[in-house]
């Protein structure tokens, strides 16, 4: 029965109710290598076996919704200055990296003037790819000037398509303004990076139906899969934490779903789970760098760069090129372009 939905699925016609029941079955260590290896097989064929870098900086805005999302630790408390922005950027470039992600806090009201300030001032210096995620914070008008400043992808983070679930955590968000962001892109034609939360409370069936909701959009790039960790002092904090198992399950069923998207590991997820992500089709992109506003502190064979007295980077290509090499596959600085097709 189970092989007979993955001869299904390897011809691209998978239903939700045969993705969920490749969902569930995979449950079974059994059941789930067969579906690891065919994802494995969809990837390598549509997306090639090299893997690419990419690089961060989070907390560049501070996040104004109200009340805060009751999981979240990541919010900044002041904006990170565009000046440094740039300098910051200018480093990774030097560093080969030719990818930047700048995240940071949401703002229901608009952070379009802020968005376009940053891109212009990191622009000014450096032609690094650029893709931004400030949550719904953008209007149309922001999205096509994105658009004419050669964006690489605006991210809209549904994290949950329950919408119960989502106003229980996310009091003060919108879920209808993130579809709608989304919507706005795949209209005006710029690409899409979108994150589901794993482990919020969903059930498969919500994992499914979120899947096959991003599914629809033919500008979908990028698909990120976060693994809830509880943190202290937050409301959440005696939460479950997400099991590894089922993220790989559910990136397993998403790359059957989506061979072109590049489905990649977000917060919650650590260079540990690097390999069993791999397995399930995981892929292409990968971290390389990322940036914080005070000394971390480094891992074995990790390097931190300072880049002003507030900014450092914290280079983890050495490592995260170890465990891929210990896999068979290589990193590369160029990035394949795909769509969801």
């Amino acid at each position: 029965m189970y092989e007979k939905l993955l001869e299904t699925a390897e011809n691209g016609a998978l239903t939700e109710s045969m993705a969920l029941q490749l969902l569930k079955g995979a449950r079974d260590p059994q059941n789930a290598l067969k579906l690891f290896a065919l994802a494995s097989k969809v990837r390598d064929r549509t997306l090639g076996m090299d893997f690419y870098w990419t690089s961060g900086i989070s907390q560049v805005i501070p996040c104004r919704i109200a009340p805060r999302c009751l999981y979240c630790t990541f919010y900044a408390r002041t904006e990170f200055p565009p000046e440094k922005l740039a300098k910051t950027a200018k480093k990774l470039e030097e560093l080969g990296l030719k990818q930047l992600h700048l995240s940071g806090g949401s703002n229901l009201q608009g952070y379009d003037k802020e968005i376009i300030g940053m891109v212009e001032a990191i622009r000014a210096v450096s032609d690094i790819d650029i893709e931004v995620n400030l949550g719904c914070s953008f209007s149309a008008e922001t999205v096509r000037k994105l658009k004419g400043m050669s964006m690489l992808s605006i991210t809209s983070s549904l994290e949950t398509i329950n919408e119960d679930i989502f106003s229980q955590a996310k009091p003060g968000d919108s879920l209808d303004m993130k579809k709608r962001l989304m919507e706005t892109c795949e209209r005006e034609g710029v690409p899409i990076r979108s994150m589901i939360l794993i482990g919020l409370g969903e059930s498969e069936e919500d994992r499914i139906r979120h899947l096959f909701y991003v599914k629809q959009f033919t500008q979908l790039s990028h698909l990120n899969f976060s693994r809830f960790m509880p943190y202290p002092d937050t409301a959440y904090k005696n939460h479950p934490r997400c099991s590894p198992w089922d993220v790989a399950r559910t990136v397993a069923v998403a790359r059957l779903l989506m061979p072109h998207v590049h489905l990649g590991l977000a917060a919650g997820n650590t260079m540990d789970d690097i390999p069993l992500w791999l397995m399930a089709g995981g892929g292409n992109q990968v971290g390389a760098a990322y940036v914080s506003r005070m000394p971390p502190e480094p891992g074995a064979g990790e390097q931190v760069i300072k880049v002003d007295e507030d900014v450092y980077i914290k280079n983890r290509m050495p490592v995260v090129e170890r465990y891929l090499e210990g896999m068979g596959r290589k990193v590369v600085f160029e990035r394949q372009v795909t769509r969801n097709l």
